[in-house]
C-alpha cells in the first residue's frame, strides 16, 4: 500500500510536470494572439473616433500632395511663365495672383496613432520566464523528488546498500554540476544556474547522509567535504555571477553545523566556523542583495539555537567575545564600505542591517550580563551611543554619505542614550534626564534645522511627560513630605521648567532660523500650563490627605479634610489669576482663555464640592477668594481693552 501510495503520487507529480510543460507556453502564445487582436481593434477605433484615414491612404494622399506642389514650384520659378489657370489638385486651395510668388501652404502632417505592442512583448517576456526559468526549477525539483522516491524505493527493498546510496547522490551532484558547467560555456546562463544549484543540493545531502545517517565517516571528514564543498560553491556563483548558487551556499554553510550535530559540545569550533563565514560571505558574496541579511539572521539563529541547549554561567567570556566580534563584523564591514572611495548607492538592507546590528547585540549582551553587572548596563548603552555617534561624525565628512544613513546612526546614538537613563537611573531621575535630553535635542533640531530631530524631541517630551504623570505623581497615599521642597515637587517643575525652555526656543531661535512653529510653541507651552497646574493640585491635596491621616481624632481628621478642599480652590483660584496676568502682559489670548476656562472650572468646584462639604467658614473663605481674584481680572479685562482701544 505504501509502495503504491509513493508511484501515484510520483505519477501525479509526473503529470503536474508534463502539463505545465506545454500548458503554460501554449496559453502564454493564446494570450500574445489574443493580445494582438485586441490591440488592432483598438487602434482602428481610435483612428475612426479622431476622423483619421488608414495609415496606407494617408501616405499615398501626402505623396500625391508633395508631387502637385513641386510642379507649381517649378512653374512659378520659371522667369516669363505665369502659373497654370487650372491644376487639378484634389482639395487644392486657388493659388496665388500673377505676378507675386508665395511660398505653399504647409501640409499638416497626419496624425498617425500607432502605439507600442506594450502588451505583446510582456505576453513574450513571460512567456521567456515560464519556459526558461520556472519550468527549468520545475524540472530540478521534481527530478530531486523522482531520485529521493526512487532511492527510498530501493531502499526499502534493499537493492542498494548504504555505500551505494551515498555514492549515488555524489555521483548525481557531480553530473548536474558538471553539466552545469558544460551549458555555461555553451551561453546557457538559467539553464546551467538551475542544474548546479540542483547538483549542490544533492552534495549537501550526501553528506549528510554520510555521517548523520548512515555514519560512514567520522564527523570530522563529512564538516571538512561540506567546507570545501561551500567554498566550491560560493566560487561557482561568482563564476556565474548567480546569486541563487551563492543562497545556495550560504543556506548549506548555516546548514552544516545543524546537520553535522553531535552529542559533544564543541562551541569554539562553531564559534569560529560562523564568523569565518560571514567574513567570506560579506568579503565575496556582500554585492548580490540579501546575502548579508541571510548571513546575520543564519548567524544568529545558530548561536540562540546552541544557546537553548548548551550554555552555561562558565562558558561567559567566550559567548560574550562572540557576540562583540558578530557586532563588529558587520558594523566595521558598513563602515569600511562606506569610506572607501568607490562609487557605491546605500541600499534598504544596509540601512536595515545598520540599525538592527547594535540592538541585537545589546540585548544579547544585556540578557548575558544584566544578572551579575547590572550597574554596568547603563553605561555600556552609553558607549554603544558614543560608538555610533563616533561614526556619524566620521561619515558627515564625506560625500558619499546619504542623509538616510546619517539620521539611522544619530537615531542609534540618541537610542541608546535614552535606554541608558532609565537603565542605570531611577524613579524621578529618569523623567528629569529624560526632558534634559529631550531640550537639548530639540535645541541642535532647530540649530541644523533637522525636522526628524526635533520630532525625536517632541516623543522624547511625550515620554517624561507620561512619565510624570502616571508614574511618578503619588495619586494615592503618600508617606510625610514638606511640600513644595521634596522629590517629586522638584522633578516635576525641572520638567516644566524645560518644556517651557522648548517653547521659549522656538520663539526666539526658531524665529532666527526661519522656521515656522506658532503651534508648536503653543502646545508646549500648554503642556507646561497642564503638568503645573495638576502637580500643584497633586501637592496640596496629597499634603492635608497625609495631616488627616496622621490625626487620631475624627474631627480633626475632617478640619484637615476641609482645609485641603479650601486650599485646593485657592491654589486653582490664584493659578488661574497668575494666567490672566501673563496674558495681559504678553498680549496671549490662548493664555487668557486658559485663565477663564480654569476660573470656570474653580467656580464649578466651588458650587458642587465646596458649598456641600466645607464647614461655614471655609466655605467664605472660598468664595470670598474667589470673588475677590475674579473682581480683579474682571477689571484687568476693562483696562487693557479700553488702552487697546484708545490706542487704535
Amino acid at each position: 500500500m505504501n509502495d503504491l501510495f509513493f508511484i501515484l503520487l510520483y505519477l501525479f507529480i509526473l503529470l503536474l510536470f508534463f502539463g505545465g510543460l506545454f500548458a503554460l507556453p501554449i496559453t502564454a502564445l493564446v494570450v500574445s494572439i489574443r493580445s494582438k487582436r485586441q490591440l488592432a481593434q483598438r487602434v482602428a477605433k481610435l483612428e475612426a473616433a479622431l476622423g483619421l484615414a488608414p495609415v496606407e491612404a494617408s501616405l499615398a494622399q501626402q505623396v500625391e500632395q508633395l508631387n502637385v506642389r513641386l510642379q507649381r514650384l517649378e512653374t512659378l520659378a520659371a522667369p516669363g511663365l505665369t502659373p497654370p489657370r487650372e491644376v487639378p489638385v484634389a482639395k487644392e486651395t486657388v493659388g496665388p495672383p500673377p505676378g507675386i510668388q508665395q511660398q505653399p501652404p504647409p501640409t499638416p502632417t497626419p496624425q498617425v496613432v500607432t502605439p507600442p505592442p506594450r502588451t505583446s512583448r510582456s505576453a513574450s517576456e513571460l512567456e521567456s520566464v515560464i519556459g526558461r526559468r520556472w519550468i527549468g526549477w520545475v524540472a530540478v525539483t521534481l527530478i530531486l523528488f523522482a531520485t529521493a522516491f526512487f532511492l527510498k524505493y530501493a531502499f526499502d527493498n534493499r537493492w542498494i546498500g548504504e555505500v551505494g546510496r551515498v555514492a549515488i547522490g555524489v555521483a548525481g551532484g557531480l553530473l548536474m554540476t558538471s553539466l552545469g558547467y558544460r551549458y555555461f560555456r555553451h551561453g546557457w546562463k538559467i539553464f546551467s544556474q538551475i542544474l548546479t544549484a540542483g547538483g549542490v543540493v544533492l552534495l549537501y545531502l550526501s553528506a549528510y547522509a554520510s555521517f548523520g545517517y548512515y555514519h560512514l565517516v567520522p564527523q570530522k571528514a563529512a564538516f571538512a567535504f561540506l567546507v570545501v564543498l561551500i567554498a566550491e560553491a560560493a566560487v561557482l556563483a561568482l563564476l556565474y555571477s548567480a546569486p541563487s548558487i551563492a543562497i545556495m551556499a550560504l543556506i548549506g554553510g548555516f546548514l552544516t553545523p545543524l546537520l553535522m550535530h553531535s552529542d559533544r559540545d564543541q562551541y569554539l569550533s562553531l564559534f569560529g566556523y560562523i564568523l569565518v563565514l560571514d567574513l567570506g560571505a560579506l568579503a565575496v558574496l556582500k554585492h548580490w542583495r540579501g546575502l548579508r541579511t541571510l548571513a546575520f539572521v543564519g548567524s544568529h539563529l545558530l548561536f540562540w539555537i546552541w544557546y537553548d541547549e548548551h550554555y552555561t554561567e562558565q562558558r561567559l567570556l567566550v559567548v560574550v567575545l562572540f557576540e562583540s566580534a558578530l557586532f563588529i563584523v558587520f558594523f566595521l564591514e558598513h563602515l569600511v564600505a562606506r569610506l572607501v572611495p568607490r562609487n557605491q548607492t546605500i541600499s534598504v538592507e544596509s540601512i536595515w542591517l545598520l540599525i538592527v546590528n547594535p540592538f541585537v547585540f545589546f540585548l544579547t549582551s544585556y540578557e548575558l550580563l544584566n544578572p551579575s553587572y547590572h550597574d554596568w548596563m547603563g553605561v555600556f548603552a552609553i558607549v554603544m551611543a558614543i560608538i555610533y555617534a563616533a561614526a556619524a561624525k566620521v561619515l558627515l565628512d564625506r560625500s558619499t554619505v546619504t542623509r538616510a544613513e546619517l539620521l539611522s546612526l544619530i537615531g542609534v546614538a540618541l537610542t541608546f542614550t535614552t535606554l541608558a537613563i532609565p537603565i542605570q537611573l531611577r524613579s524621578n531621575w529618569i523623567t528629569i534626564a529624560w526632558a534634559l535630553e529631550a531640550l537639548v535635542m530639540l535645541w541642535v533640531g532647530i540649530e541644523t534645522r533637522a525636522l526628524r530631530l526635533r520630532i525625536s524631541a517632541y516623543a522624547l517630551f511625550g515620554l517624561a511627560l507620561c512619565k510624570l504623570l502616571f508614574w511618578d505623581t503619588p495619586y494615592g497615599i503618600r508617606p510625610p513630605f514638606i511640600p513644595v521642597f521634596n522629590r517629586y515637587f522638584l522633578s516635576s517643575l525641572f520638567v516644566i521648567g524645560c518644556l517651557l525652555g522648548a517653547a521659549a526656543l522656538h520663539h526666539n531661535l526658531g524665529k532666527r532660523k526661519n522656521i515656522s512653529s506658532k503651534g508648536v510653541e503653543v502646545g508646549l507651552l500648554f503642556a507646561a500650563f497642564i503638568a503645573l497646574w495638576i502637580v500643584a493640585s497633586i501637592e496640596t491635596h496629597t499634603f492635608f490627605q497625609m495631616k488627616a491621616i496622621a490625626e487620631r481624632v475624627a474631627e480633626d481628621a475632617r478640619h484637615q479634610r476641609w482645609l485641603g478642599q479650601m486650599a485646593l480652590s485657592v491654589v486653582w483660584a490664584v493659578y488661574a489669576a497668575v494666567l490672566a496676568s501673563i496674558g495681559f502682559i504678553r498680549r496671549s489670548s490662548a493664555t487668557r482663555w486658559a485663565s477663564l476656562s480654569l476660573f470656570a472650572l474653580t467656580v464649578v468646584k466651588a458650587m458642587l464640592v465646596d458649598l456641600a462639604e466645607l464647614q461655614q467658614l471655609y466655605r467664605i473663605i472660598v468664595f470670598f477668594v474667589l470673588g475677590v481674584l475674579l473682581l480683579l481680572v474682571a477689571w484687568a479685562y476693562n483696562k487693557a481693552f479700553r488702552a487697546w482701544e484708545s490706542s487704535t
